[in-house]
């Protein structure tokens, strides 16, 4: 990826190097962002650009959404604060009274307090100034604007918080032609110094939109910088952080951080490509902390013995599903694994194959019986634009059936040959479905009008193993389409298959990431008779998302499955967690002894099943699965164990997310050691 940023500013650099501050080498802090917003993907958001490795999922149905505060873009909060223009999207506001903030000492470095009147900071290198950077050059629309200099650089503020000076930028984030999140960013370099060993971390006074922290070093190749996130704070608040606490955006190479090798401090606002947004932000005392000086975990939870909650009651009569389709689904529907981190992103149509045959025969041998192929199907119409509202007017859609069907076929082709059933999956990581486009008849057409293409071309196909899932998780990223909206669109969908194909079973997951318990509160079933509903569970979420750079458990680690007691911590921080961890994470992971277990699980799933039985229709589940970032081999094999135990008892059969990747079941080319005793592979 070639990354240009013409939009680096800094007194850093002497005229010899102007004639680079074109060049990525000038500022990797920029292309690091860059980097970064193209890792948000997936998602999982949230899977929001997430990284595409991972799945989206609400950490915690019951939260509402921590990104709408209606205060946050409003001038009135702040004298200092740009109005926002156009459409916005608003940032958790924190109002803890602060009055005049104070200048830290200590064995530290005072890395700057701008009281110099200067942006450049001296204790650190008499060239070492202040660079502000955004998206312009990969195609986006943000603006950054700091006070200059009389040579053009950014300079200071005026501050309001008893200093003389800090350093304040405005911004407006427009995602304009950029294809991921819009962003800007400004920082400072710092020379590596061995010396540096003895920082623990870092301390800083801020005022403004929420934004991240990123130290950068020089170990960290490929832009993956290790960062921590803050809220945004109408009046002036410390932020402390920990080094030990932060944690990298996720999608390159883990490395362990060092802090001899810092090279950068730098700071990220970022928005969302949906919306326009405007906000502004000052800093101020920026000191990086002795190691001494870092505060220590305290004692803060019990250590209580394993207390699982008590399963439903039930009988097998309550679970049983005469409808033969409950048949067909356990024969080809379990066992089952999905092709994740390609098809699906919002970059992802075809080009060229990263699984292929061998991968099928490999999945096939190894006792695998199904396999869900997560594909974004309206990448493939050349005209949607033009269809969704352009001025040229499309009226019939228009697809690229070259790339879209080498793609389908081939699969369809080898999962038959190796014995395996199929399942299209229509899978986005754009969430171009959401709460708004829900409410568009053109959109819901062309949805419809994408299953029409794809089924009518494997109409005349006569495998009863292959299956059509209308689209994964609604509205993915925020969960925020209505149940009704939904069953109108699916039901579209539906209609526009079997106009040309009424042979193929249907696969249908409910609202708010394919919940079990917005399933079982529908009351009337989707107008088809072949139709497979789905469910997807991570539960419980705090053991199988620890480690996840996408979600609120991205510091959250060492957690076992099942909870053990002697494997448990009367400190918090012996599980990641921070000072900035949300605090219904902090909560989930004091109330794990009561949710890390097997039979919340059955719970969970159980709904769903008594749900389906009442209606005497099938459930699966196609996504379960745990990552495998912060977690032991020995607990994700205890899990999978527990998962296929739930799957055997209420007869509901089973698809894990993930062949390679964070989610894995595969490693060089070979089932990992455990999973196919785990999963009941061969069985």
């Amino acid at each position: 990826m070639d990354i240009e940023l013409t939009s680096v500013k800094s007194q850093f650099f002497n005229e010899e190097l102007m004639n680079f501050k074109k060049k990525a080498i000038l500022g990797l802090s920029a292309a690091a962002l860059a980097m970064m917003a193209t890792a948000c993907s997936d998602d999982s958001s949230n899977k929001p650009s997430t990284p595409a490795d991972e799945p989206i999922v609400n950490p915690d149905p019951t939260v509402t959404d921590p990104t709408q505060d209606p205060t946050a873009n409003d001038p009135t909060q702040d004298p200092t604060q740009t109005p926002t223009t156009g459409d916005s999207t608003t940032t958790p506001v924190d109002n803890t009274p602060a009055t005049t903030i104070t200048t830290p000492t200590g064995l530290g470095l005072l890395v700057d307090d701008f009281e110099d009147g200067n942006a450049t900071s001296e204790n650190i290198g008499p060239n070492a100034g202040w660079y502000t950077y955004s998206d312009v050059d990969n195609g986006g629309a943000s603006v950054i604007t700091t006070p200059e200099n009389d040579d053009g650089y950014p300079t200071v503020t005026p501050a309001d918080n008893g200093t003389q000076f800090g350093f304040k930028v405005n911004y407006t984030l427009d995602v304009g032609d950029y294809e991921y999140d819009p962003y800007v960013g400004w920082g400072v370099q710092v020379p590596e110094d061995d010396a540096n060993a003895k920082f623990g971390g870092i301390t800083y006074w801020y005022k403004g939109g929420a934004h991240e922290i990123h130290i950068e070093v020089s170990d960290v190749e490929d832009y993956d910088v290790h960062l921590m996130k803050f809220s945004a704070s109408r009046v002036w608040k410390q932020a402390v952080v920990r080094f030990k606490d932060l944690t990298q955006g996720g999608w390159g190479v883990e490395v362990p951080f060092n802090a001899a090798h810092i090279k950068a401090i730098s700071f990220q606002a970022k928005g969302s490509k949906t919306k326009v947004s405007s906000d502004s932000l000052f800093i101020d005392n920026i000191y990086l902390q002795d190691t001494s000086e870092v505060e220590k975990d305290q004692p803060d939870m019990t250590i209580n013995p394993a207390t699982p909650p008590k399963v439903t009651a039930y009988t097998e009569a309550d679970i049983a599903i005469s409808n033969p389709l409950q048949a067909k689904a356990m024969k080809y529907l379990d066992k089952g694994v999905n092709f994740t981190n390609w098809l699906e992103n919002a970059d992802g149509k075809f080009t060229e194959f990263k699984h292929g045959e061998a991968d099928v025969k490999l999945l096939s041998e190894s006792g695998f019986k199904s396999l869900r192929l997560p594909i974004d199907l309206d990448l493939y119409v050349t005209n949607r634009k033009a269809f969704l509202g352009d001025s040229t007017g499309a009226t019939t859609l228009e697809f690229d059936d070259v790339a879209l069907f080498t793609v389908l076929d081939s699969f369809v082709d080898w999962t038959k040959k190796y014995n395996m059933s199929f399942v299209i999956d229509y899978h986005e990581y754009d969430n171009s479905y959401n709460a708004t486009s829900a409410k568009s008849a053109t959109y819901l057409k062309m949805m419809a009008g994408v299953w029409q293409h794809v089924a009518e071309h494997y109409a005349t196909n006569d495998r009863e193993d292959l299956f059509f899932e209308l689209l994964n998780e609604p509205d993915m990223t925020s969960g925020a389409v209505k149940a009704a909206d939904w069953t109108l669109a699916a039901q579209g969908m539906i209609d526009a298959i079997r106009s040309v194909d009424t042979k193929h079973t249907i696969l249908f997951g409910d609202i708010k990431w394919y919940s079990a318990e917005e399933l079982a509160k529908r009351t009337e079933l989707l107008k088809d008779d072949n139709t497979i509903y789905v469910i997807h569970t991570y539960e419980p979420f705090a053991f199988t998302h620890q480690g996840g750079s996408w979600t609120d458990y991205a510091t959250i680690k060492n957690l076992p499955f099942p909870y053990d007691p002697e494997k448990w911590s009367t400190v918090s921080g012996d599980f990641g967690v921070v000072k900035s961890t949300k605090s219904y994470v902090k909560t989930a992971i004091k109330n794990y002894y009561k949710t890390g277990n097997k039979e919340t699980i059955m719970n969970l799933v159980l709904k769903a099943k008594l749900w389906a039985a009442k209606n005497n229709v099938p459930v699966i589940i196609n996504e379960f699965g745990a990552l495998n970032l912060r977690s032991t081999a020995e607990s994700r094999l205890n899990y999978l164990t527990a998962m296929r135990e739930v799957s055997e008892a209420l007869q509901v059969p089973l698809t894990h997310w993930g062949y390679t990747g964070n989610f894995s079941v595969v490693e060089d080319g070979k089932l990992i050691e455990g999973i196919a005793e785990a999963l009941g592979l061969g069985q």
